[in-house]
Parts: C-alpha cells; sequence; structure tokens
C-alpha cells in the first residue's frame, strides 16, 4: 500500500510479525522513490527467515533528498533485508546535502540482517546518513555498512561531505553505543591508497563468547589480501564492531561475505 502524500518526506515504513512458523510483512507504507515487490523465503538454513528486496525508482541519492526508513520487527521474527544494488550518490550544490534516516527496532527473539549494497559517492556529493537500532537483549542484529569514491572522468575529484552515525540501545534503553564518522572534502592522503571502506556492527544475546567470536572474524579478515580490518568489542558486552578498508570494493564485499558467514554460524550455535 503507498498512502503518502506528495509532501511527506520520503520514506520506508515495514511491519514483520511471525505467523504459521514463518515471518511475513504486517504492515507495508512506502513513497518515492521506494518501492517494494514480492519478498521470499529462500534460506534453506532458516526457512523462517524473510528476504526483503527495496529498490528505489530514481536508483541514486540526489543532492537534495531526504529519505527515512523504519523497520519493526516484532517478537520472533526474522528478517534479511538488501537493496538491488550499490546506489550512486551524486553531487549535491554548495548550500545542500542528502539526508537519510533509518530506524530498525528488533524485540525479543527477533534477527536482522540489515545488508545495503555500497554507495558509490560521485564528486561533490554530499551524504547525512544515520542508522539507529534498538535491539532486545535476547535478539540478534547484523548491519553493513560501506561506500566508496568514483570520478567518471577518471580524475581523483572526490565528495564534499560524508556523515554517518550508528547509535545502540538494548530494550528501549540508554544509549549504548555511538559511532561517528564525518569527512569534509577530504585529502586524498588520507585514505593511504584504500578505495573502499565499510563498517559491521554485530549484537548478540550476552551468552555469547564475544572473545572467541573476534578471534575467528580477525582470522578471516587477516586471509583476505587487500584489506585491513580491525574487531573491537563494543561497550556493555553487546556485540562488536568492525571496521574495513579496502583497496578497493570487491575486498570489501569478500569481507562482508566472511564476517556473514561467521554471523550465521554464532546464531545458529
Amino acid at each position: 500500500m503507498n498512502n503518502a502524500t506528495a509532501s511527506d518526506a520520503a520514506r520506508l515504513d515495514l511491519s514483520f510479525v511471525r505467523r504459521a512458523d514463518r515471518t511475513v510483512i504486517d504492515r507495508r507504507m512506502f513513497a518515492w522513490p521506494f518501492v517494494l515487490t514480492r519478498s521470499f523465503h529462500v534460506d534453506p538454513d532458516r526457512p523462517d527467515c524473510l528476504s526483503v528486496i527495496v529498490q528505489t525508482a530514481s536508483g541514486a541519492v540526489h543532492g537534495e533528498d531526504s529519505l527515512a526508513q523504519r523497520l519493526m520487527l516484532g517478537p520472533g521474527t526474522a528478517v534479511c533485508l538488501t537493496n538491488q544494488g550499490a546506489t550512486s550518490v551524486h553531487r549535491a550544490y554548495p548550500t545542500a546535502r542528502a539526508v537519510e534516516t533509518v530506524k530498525l527496532d528488533v524485540a525479543s527473539n527477533a534477527s536482522l540482517e540489515y545488508l545495503p549494497e555500497p554507495r558509490i559517492l560521485f564528486p561533490d556529493a554530499a551524504l547525512s546518513q544515520t542508522i539507529e537500532l534498538d535491539c532486545a537483549t535476547d535478539a540478534y542484529a547484523l548491519i553493513f555498512d560501506a561506500f566508496t569514491m568514483h570520478d567518471p572522468c577518471g580524475g581523483a575529484r572526490y565528495f564534499r561531505e560524508l556523515e554517518s552515525t550508528f547509535c545502540l540501545r538494548r530494550s528501549g534503553g540508554e544509549l549504548l553505543l555511538m559511532d561517528r564518522t564525518r569527512l569534509f572534502r577530504p585529502d586524498r592522503r588520507i585514505f593511504c591508497g584504500y578505495g573502499a571502506f565499510g563498517s559491521v556492527f554485530i549484537v548478540l544475546p550476552p551468552a555469547h563468547d564475544l572473545r572467541k567470536l573476534q578471534g575467528k572474524l580477525t582470522a578471516a579478515l587477516e586471509r583476505i589480501k587487500g584489506l585491513y580490518g580491525a574487531v573491537s568489542a563494543s561497550p556493555a558486552q553487546a556485540g562488536l564492531a568492525i571496521r574495513l578498508a579496502g583497496l578497493d570494493l570487491r575486498y570489501i564485499r569478500q569481507a562482508f561475505e566472511k564476517v556473514k558467514l561467521i554471523y550465521r554460524e554464532a546464531f545458529l550455535e
């Protein structure tokens, strides 16, 4: 159902419930440029998990876009959400920037894999993005975020501004983690030859051995040539945070696949 008015900020608002041992969508609201088609149960290891692919009619983020998403996962649900492909972020006027906010609410015994494709930042692009995750103490979440740069003229022109914020709460409590990155007219030297960057946030119930999981992740990332990765524990034993830098985007993608595999092993233990 699309019942947004033209004056509303673009939005995607989804709610999930568990019915007959499967996760289904029980609220589906979206406005341009978001498009939502059929969802699927395709994971043989997790037949209850609903796979959702979010599409955008524009296929890109433009200079003055204001994009808002909200996902609410009910008790016992399982959702894996991604989009149709890497998203270009185009130039913005000097006084403007695109804004994106994502609110994720994961209820008791639910699990969310929020796996958007990387952003491609074009010259003079400006983007401010915020992800707010409220995850129940006994719930699971895996959050990916990545970007790379591209100059269509083949030069070394970079984006103007990137501000990225991740906030974590457990069961509606006080803020446990705020991770913020801000780059403004970056000098190429700060990238140290790397061309793509990523972050991963893993949220797990307290019973998991974070030290053991940290060791497995570190060993897996060390085996990927062309990648620098660091794994650290989140405050209050809420999970793990991972920083990635790759020579190009393929190394970030390889890292994401390794992290996802290890995360799912921990989930199924």
